[in-house]
């Protein structure tokens, strides 16, 4: 099975474009697969980046510690630790704040399932077996696919704002 990557996506838009001959069908397919399949790789970019600190950074508070009875390193050590562990704790927190990995999920299930509407598309079945309805079903179809997942997307921006705005919330509380 081949794994989800930026030439594998690349090489399907290069066949859509050799099977797909109405222009404004293309244009509305690429637009959207672009758009999925880029934001797709940034935020798991980003969520890997996020993940990596968090495994490496602490395995370094471990050694720090570890150092720091050696002479003259007791002060560099202490302040090592703790600048290592704040980066660790906001790069957890950005992690969680941000919901990377959600949203690359989310978008790699989006262009996943418009890249298999234009299968069917582009092999003439299903519900593009029809010449006069082929196009406006298709781009129906992709259509209903990106509205589905905007839908899910303001959901998870939604449920974002009201934790930050319940730890907003908390923190006044303790004040």
């Amino acid at each position: 099975m081949r794994s989800y990557s930026y030439n594998n996506d690349m090489e399907f838009l290069e066949m859509a474009d050799e099977y797909i001959t109405n222009d404004y069908v293309k244009k509305c397919l690429f637009g959207y697969l672009e758009w999925y399949m880029v934001m797709y790789h940034k935020y798991k970019f980003r969520y890997h980046v996020i993940s990596l600190l968090g495994l490496v950074l602490p395995t370094f508070v471990i050694v720090f510690n570890d150092i720091q009875d050696f002479e003259g390193m007791h002060v560099f050590c202490k302040v090592t630790i703790s600048v290592i562990s704040a980066i660790a704790a906001i790069a957890s927190g950005l992690g969680s704040l941000y919901k990377w990995r959600e949203k690359s999920v989310g978008y790699r299930g989006c262009a996943e399932q418009i890249k298999c509407e234009a299968v069917y598309y582009m092999a003439e079945i299903g519900d593009y077996s029809d010449p006069g309805l082929r196009d406006s079903n298709f781009l129906e179809k992709i259509e209903d696919i990106a509205a589905k997942e905007n839908r899910s997307w303001s959901q998870l921006e939604m449920k974002k704002q009201e934790d930050e705005d319940s730890s907003i919330e908390d923190e006044q509380e303790e004040e």
